[in-house]
């Protein structure tokens, strides 16, 4: 039944078509002829994609207005602002991208729209840029380094040559060429329909199709990735240890931590006990801002690793189910920033009117 309905599927091709599908081992055709349902269609995606960042919409947008209102209590320090940049760059990628897919899902605008795609790409590599300078504060604040200014001048010269090379990959990514791909449109029974269609600049409106540029896109990608990670590692590491160590050899300085109403504030026992939940809360900061971003994105940055190895066709992911969780969890990082500003800023909090309530 299989060699029959595969047979019968490339017989509906020109010569020129089936001479295209050489591209494929007989193997790989059978995997796509068996393969089950997709996890989700294109539409249903798209409506998901649309309610997530819709989420991100109002909870970004929370933060935002309350920090616009309350600019006195919420931007007083630099951590204050870079914090606030961070939110407002979700609360600007989330309002574009509802619209985006919402387009998208009337039909209104093309899923392999390059402007779109091009986007997409600098507000992920500024989230990065922005959580690994929110890292390097973080540590600047409790310890002067003399090349300081240096380092954020070169993290900020590769955003810079990062957005180039996203401008580049994009506008240099040409309509050439075809890719084939093979769809079941009932596995019941068998009915198969291979489609060959024209390469576009960018086909699924993230990387783009020809494989230059491809090429170097992916490099970019893991090379962002890497490097945030890494720094974020590095200085929220480095801020935890000098902390404690501060702590341990300034017992005095726990006492500013103690609330004024703490009757016990000159008790050797409760500066100890107020250094180590200090210590302790650093430690879940740091952790929790960092690990965030590493692990929403890395579902993502695997699936287009691994894509970009296999081919046109993801033959390790046939019912698209990876693909999807990768894209939701970059939908939904974008709330997660403004939950976690909400949840660790006590100003943030006390700035919505019924939270007093």
């Amino acid at each position: 039944m299989a060699s029959t309905a595969l047979a019968a599927a490339i017989a509906s091709l020109n010569p020129a078509q089936r001479a295209e599908l050489s591209s494929l081992s007989a193997d790989q055709l059978e995997i796509l002829l068996h393969a089950p349902p997709r996890v989700m269609t294109e539409g249903q995606l798209l409506t998901v994609l649309v309610y997530v960042y819709s989420c991100g919409v109002i909870l970004c947008g929370a933060v935002v207005l309350a920090a616009a209102v309350n600019r006195q209590r919420l931007l007083r320090t630099s951590m204050d602002r870079i914090t606030m940049a961070l939110v407002l760059v979700c609360f600007v990628w989330s309002v574009v991208r509802a619209i985006i897919h919402a387009m998208q899902g009337f039909g209104s605008l093309d899923l392999g729209n390059a402007p779109a795609a091009a986007f997409s790409n600098i507000m992920i590599v500024l989230i990065f840029e922005l959580n690994s300078h929110l890292a390097m504060e973080r540590y600047f604040q409790i310890k002067e380094h003399p090349y300081k200014t240096i380092i954020y001048g070169g993290l900020w010269s590769f955003f810079v040559a990062t957005v180039g090379i996203i401008f580049w990959v994009f506008s240099t990514s040409v309509s050439s060429g075809r890719v084939v791909s093979l769809r079941v449109l009932s596995p019941l029974t068998k009915r198969t329909k291979i489609f060959i269609s024209k390469i576009k600049p960018t086909s699924d409106g993230i990387k783009p199709d020809n494989k230059p540029q491809q090429t170097v896109w992916i490099v970019m990608l893991c090379l962002q990735y890497a490097v945030t990670t890494l720094l974020m590692a590095w200085f929220y590491t480095r801020t935890y240890r000098y902390s404690a160590r501060e702590f341990k050899e300034n017992p005095a300085l726990a006492e500013f931590f103690l609330r004024a109403d703490d009757g016990k504030k000159e008790s050797p026992e409760t500066l100890r006990l107020v250094r180590l939940r200090v210590e302790r809360q650093i430690l879940t900061k740091c952790l929790f801002l960092s690990l965030t971003v590493m692990i929403f994105y890395a579902p993502f940055l695997t699936y287009q690793i691994q894509s970009y190895v296999v081919g046109a066709i993801p033959f390790f992911d046939i019912t698209g189910i990876y693909y999807v969780i990768g894209v939701i969890m970059i939908a939904a990082d974008v709330s997660l920033t403004a939950i976690l500003v909400i949840a660790f800023k006590k100003e943030v909090r006390d700035s919505f009117a019924f939270w007093n309530y």
